[in-house]
């Protein structure tokens, strides 16, 4: 049995307020029920996203470093709204207060220039840092994406959902796989760019049908582009539950196929390693 590391989570104060308008966890908090499911498949530690946009949590920053000294398993990721304006000692205090990197959204093209826009001086801390940058991005926006991992070589950047290739009513075939993937795949030349693989139930235009086989050719790209050392298991908790059980999203055929030692770097092995150098 190795160690399970999981590098999507999002906890909310109040919970995530899914599909039907509710929390998809049933009863309690965010935390507690991931702790609870964290016990229960022996996962050692979990990269928890910041999100503050939607109505859904305005101080998740504070909020996850409220939580983060009573849990050992959790290391945080600071959400910076891309169009707010941000400056360098901003960024720090949010390094200060204990996140390790932090969190852009950049599924826009407002999005996308106003991180481009960034100065030196703002990306300083984060490059003094060796900063993990989670990276949420439209397709149109990794062009982007690769120009700042470029220039910021010693951030680990990390490309959730495999990129957001899109939902699909059958399974690609291979070369509509790879012209979808392709803004993704070129990413691979770079050594410090990782990415999810989460969120797999969004490639399927039917999330709820697991096992969501409309994933299978992108994991099998970005497997063969990043190699099983820079992908990363993730489950995506809790919005993943409006569609599928946590089980579920920790059992995915897709990485399961792979030989033991792939199987434990993509589960666990890598992002255990990355939160180590940190």
């Amino acid at each position: 049995m190795f160690a399970l590391a999981d590098s999507h989570i999002h906890l909310f104060r109040n919970g995530f307020a899914g599909r039907h308008g509710r929390s998809p966890v049933r009863s309690g908090s965010d935390v507690d029920a991931y702790e609870s499911l964290r016990e229960v498949h022996h996962i050692a530690a979990a990269l928890v996203v910041g999100y503050e946009d939607d109505g859904i949590d305005p101080s998740n920053n504070s909020y996850l470093r409220e939580l983060a000294p009573s849990h050992d398993w959790m290391t945080t990721l600071a959400y910076l709204r891309a169009t707010d304006a941000h400056d360098a000692a901003g960024v720090e205090r949010l390094l200060v207060a204990g996140h390790v990197g932090v969190s852009l959204y950049l599924m826009d093209e407002l999005s996308t220039a106003a991180v481009s826009s960034w100065t030196p001086d703002l990306w300083k801390p984060l490059d003094d840092a060796a900063a993990i940058v989670s990276v949420n991005a439209a397709a149109d926006s990794l062009s982007a994406v690769e120009v700042m991992a470029r220039a910021h070589g010693t951030c680990a950047f990390l490309i959730s959902h495999l990129g957001d290739p899109g939902s699909h009513a059958e399974v690609p075939s291979r070369a509509d796989a790879m012209k979808r993937l392709a803004p993704l795949l070129r990413l691979a030349a770079i050594p410090n760019v990782h990415v999810k693989i989460s969120g797999l139930y969004a490639t399927s235009d039917r999330p709820i049908r697991f096992p969501h086989p409309q994933a299978t050719p992108f994991v099998d790209l970005t497997l063969e582009a990043f190699g099983p050392e820079r992908c990363l298991w993730g489950s995506d908790f809790s919005p993943c539950l409006d569609f599928i059980s946590f089980e579920q999203a920790l059992e995915l055929d897709q990485i399961a196929r792979l030989g033991d030692t792939d199987r434990e770097r993509v589960m666990g092995g890598n992002l255990i390693e990355l939160l180590r150098a940190r």
